[in-house]
């Protein structure tokens, strides 16, 4: 099985944000400093409403990350990140052209008993959602719902205020978190566990189950938020490995809850996506989506996405790669903020270099 496949198979929630990070500075006592940068262009012709013009979009792509750890004796080190991007999907600060954070937290590794880290952390049920993550042009729709409730959650990537502890015991990987709350968000929890399984000349399975819950304050003071009660996500997936094989299959609800007599919007669905790397340069990845969005018993969105990309290895950090999405969805909500238009077929287009 090659390297890359192997790197797949770390647990994403003790990786994300640092996995290509450079150590700039190593102590003699196990002490490091490390950084980690992206940049990259793209282009895309696709448009969000009834209006999208179908011109090809230039997009500019900026990430920078550094942290490191500071050794405490031979189990115990404390721990930190931060990392920044401009164009990142973070609540209120969605797309704007500065930089904005997407990690930021602190906490302790204690060796094999696990870590604790708190802050905008990398959430455990990335090890769900990265079946679906998969392509250079990200487009996850799981968890959509969950910033409803807490405006500073990314879906449940990332989301401020989490208590966080994860852990990997041989082949089982845990996460467990506390979400603390704001002027929306009462409180909210998760956890999520992934066993690995060695099968040997048949390859590897890593099944994985999700679930999160968010509650919302009582007394909001905006008026648009006040009949708002709870989301509730769970998800269940898999990925099998084969020498250069990868394949995944998830399924996700995500249903947001309202006090009175209102209705429950619910979304569910599942995506099945396929990773193959071969002769070291070339990835070639594919996938299907299916979701449906539910106001009560009315379905108000629909989105069944085919996804074919394929990358070019220039180097170990930079790539140039190129993905097309053929849609057949509907958006019968007629939302005045819909995002992009469901039923319209794109192209991508990029170059991305990391260092």
């Amino acid at each position: 099985m090659k390297k890359t496949l192997l790197a797949a198979l770390l647990p994403a929630m003790l990786v994300a944000g640092t996995a290509q990070a450079a150590t700039v500075y190593q102590a003699e006592d196990g002490s490091q400093v490390d950084v980690f940068g992206r940049l990259g262009f793209s282009m895309t012709n696709r448009t969000g409403g009834d209006n999208a013009d179908g011109n090809a979009r230039g997009r500019f792509d900026n990430r920078l990350g550094f942290g490191g750890a500071q050794t405490i004796n031979d189990q115990m080190s404390v721990i930190g990140w931060a990392e920044y991007q401009i164009g990142a999907a973070e609540g209120a600060n969605a797309g704007n052209d500065s930089f904005t954070a997407r990690y930021v937290w602190a906490g302790v590794d204690m060796g094999n008993i696990g870590k604790v880290t708190f802050g905008r952390v990398a959430s455990g049920l990335i090890m769900a959602t990265d079946i679906a993550d998969v392509f250079a042009a990200s487009d996850v729709n799981l968890a959509s719902q969950a910033s409803v409730i807490n405006s500073n959650a990314t879906q449940v990537f990332r989301q401020d205020d989490t208590l966080q502890y994860q852990g990997t015991f041989g082949d089982l990987d845990v996460s467990a978190a506390y979400i603390i709350g704001n002027d929306r968000l009462k409180n909210g929890y998760n956890v999520a566990a992934r066993y690995t399984f060695d099968m040997g000349n048949a390859g590897k399975l890593a099944p994985v189950v999700g679930y999160q819950r968010n509650t919302a304050e009582d007394n909001v003071k905006d008026a648009a938020q006040q009949n708002l009660d709870k989301n509730d996500f769970w998800t269940i997936g898999t990925r099998y490995y084969f020498n250069d094989l990868m394949l995944g299959a998830v399924y996700s609800e995500d249903k947001l809850s309202y006090k009175g007599n209102s209705d429950a919007t619910k979304d569910k669905g599942y995506e099945l996506t396929a990773v193959y790397d071969f002769q070291n340069d070339w990835v070639v990845r594919g996938g299907y989506r299916d979701y449906k969005a539910k106001t009560g018993s009315t379905t108000d969105r629909t989105m069944k996405d085919w996804t074919a990309e394929v990358q070019y290895k220039l180097t170990d950090r930079s790539s140039i790669f190129t993905s097309y999405v053929k849609r057949d969805g509907e958006d019968k909500s007629k939302a005045s903020n819909a995002k992009y238009d469901l039923n319209q077929d794109y192209y991508h287009l990029g170059l991305r270099y990391e260092f």
